[in-house]
């Protein structure tokens, strides 16, 4: 599951932060997750080793992507699009017009800036940005998405608009989004899924890495 050469990039990291009694306050998680329009809000469970059964979806499904971070003093804004994200979008877009205002609101006592390692994420474009910027980028382990709490927020966002919204629309998937965000994400639930990195990384330690 994981490449030799990140599991010990990843059993590093997690010494360090044990190490260094991480708490994660004043990092910013940030990552992008795809959503579709599922008309559906049935979850299945199967026996080991059985086949799962298939759940309907569209031929051609609208989907959209969606932007944010989440940190102990809250959430960022959302920010949804459609389309490829190349790095021109992501500079302009997302770190000038939503982490920026949001950093510069939230954490004017300094903040860590968590980011996958996407090629545009990692551009030189978005480098230079960064910097110019003072953008504190806390570089994190590739294939460590275990150690991104936003991952379980996402799960939770498509689990709200399966059971609870059911949209059939675009526009009813727009707005379950959004609602999901606004009533749904605060700082304290964003507190407690960051906290839950405390027992991942020494699981991340116990498994050298793995």
């Amino acid at each position: 599951m994981v490449r030799e050469t990140n599991r010990i990039t990843r059993l590093a990291f997690a010494e360090e932060c044990l190490e260094n009694r991480e708490d994660f306050a004043n990092v910013i998680f940030t990552d992008e997750s795809t959503i579709w329009l599922e008309k559906h809000g049935k979850i299945c469970f199967r026996k080991e080793g059985t086949v799962g059964k298939p759940k309907p979806r569209s031929k051609h499904p609208f989907k959209v992507n969606v932007w944010a971070g989440i940190s102990t003093r809250g959430p960022t804004p959302i920010l949804i699009f459609t389309g490829i994200m190349k790095k021109e979008f992501y500079v302009e877009e997302i770190l000038q017009n939503v982490l920026v205002p949001y950093t510069e609101a939230a954490f004017s006592d300094g903040y860590r800036f968590q980011q996958d390692n996407d090629p545009k994420h990692t551009s030189r474009l978005a480098k230079e940005f960064m910097e110019s910027s003072g953008i504190h980028w806390w570089k994190t382990s590739p294939e460590s998405p275990e150690l991104n709490p936003i991952e379980m927020l996402w799960h939770e966002l498509k689990h709200f608009l399966r059971t609870t919204v059911k949209p059939t629309t675009k526009e009813q998937l727009l707005e379950g989004i959004t609602r999901f965000w606004r009533e749904r994400v605060a700082a304290e639930k964003c507190t407690t899924y960051i906290n839950h990195l405390k027992k991942v990384v020494p699981m991340v330690i116990q498994r050298e890495g793995r």
